[in-house]
């Protein structure tokens, strides 16, 4: 009778040994294990919410007072090709001043809506040489470019925890981002990859590669993907440009404007903090992108 109510039990134990969470470090940021929060004291914390585009304006605010980027707008190149990041990046580094979408190329919108770059002048890449905008075309320019010269390309997919951004590829020729890597790739010029939280996914985005790059299968509204790692700036990184603090996701999405949003857990002394407030009340009510 014994050995009856002794094989379910330890068959119990066994299972539950298995369900037991990874103890491995959980939280990421730059890449690197950090502590979790309850082995840190923290004396202020705040939590800071960003619409989509409020999020884009911060990340442009943080690339513009990053010092390697300001060494570059100084003494070298840095390349700002098109995106929806990028258009906020140009405006805080290049004044672009131009209707929305004409910074643009490849675009994800509703299905049901007419395509909002209809009827709209594409602008051209804009490439900046010691901070002064230039005619060059971008193809010259990768050409041209030295070790520690900046070229700015968004991401269409982010993986924060590896560092990976995956950015979708519909040229056949691979597109921009294939015209970038021939040179980023071999050590001449650096590509940042601007990218929001809100295109966050846990999927490995290297294996996702493969399923579309590699396969045979018939395609149908179908893009292929180009990977990246270690090159991401996302709101995280921003906000480090302006304070010494740890920051966290809490929550993402949600209502009334705030849909693909992100929260954001800001830690550290109270004076660091209060610099983070202070610049998010600048972004605070970026009209969204197309409301311009």
């Amino acid at each position: 009778m014994k050995r009856r109510f002794l094989l379910p039990i330890v068959a119990l134990l066994l299972m539950s040994s298995c369900m037991r969470p990874n103890k491995e470090p959980g939280l990421f940021v730059e890449g690197k294990a950090m502590d979790t929060l309850s082995q840190k004291n923290y004396e202020y914390i705040s939590t800071l919410r960003l619409t989509v585009s409020e999020s884009k304006r911060l990340i442009a605010k943080g690339i513009a007072v990053n010092k390697e980027v300001r060494e570059r707008l100084e003494n070298g190149m840095v390349i700002i090709t098109l995106g929806t990041t990028n258009t906020y990046i140009a405006e805080e580094l290049a004044g672009l001043d131009t209707p929305r979408g004409s910074f643009v190329t490849g675009r994800i919108y509703p299905g049901y809506k007419e395509d909002f770059q209809k009827g709209i002048k594409r602008h051209s890449e804009i490439v900046l040489i010691k901070g002064k905008m230039t005619d060059m075309s971008y193809t010259d320019a990768l050409a041209k470019m030295e070790p520690q010269d900046i070229v700015f390309k968004g991401a269409n997919m982010l993986n924060y925890a590896k560092r990976q951004a995956a950015v979708c590829v519909g040229a056949p020729d691979g597109g921009t981002v294939a015209k970038l890597r021939r040179y980023t790739d071999n050590g001449r010029g650096r590509w940042v990859c601007p990218v929001g939280l809100e295109k966050s996914t846990a999927q490995d985005l290297f294996e996702i590669q493969k399923i579309t790059n590699n396969s045979s299968a018939e395609r149908k509204n179908t893009v292929k993907l180009n990977v990246t790692e270690g090159n991401v700036y996302t709101e995280i990184e921003a906000v480090k440009e302006f304070a010494d603090v740890d920051v966290f996701v809490t929550a993402k999405g949600g209502v009334d404007g705030a849909e693909g949003g992100v929260s954001l857990l800001v830690c550290g002394s109270k004076v660091e903090v209060q610099k983070v407030e202070a610049v998010i009340r600048q972004v605070s009510g970026e009209p969204d992108f197309l409301k311009k």
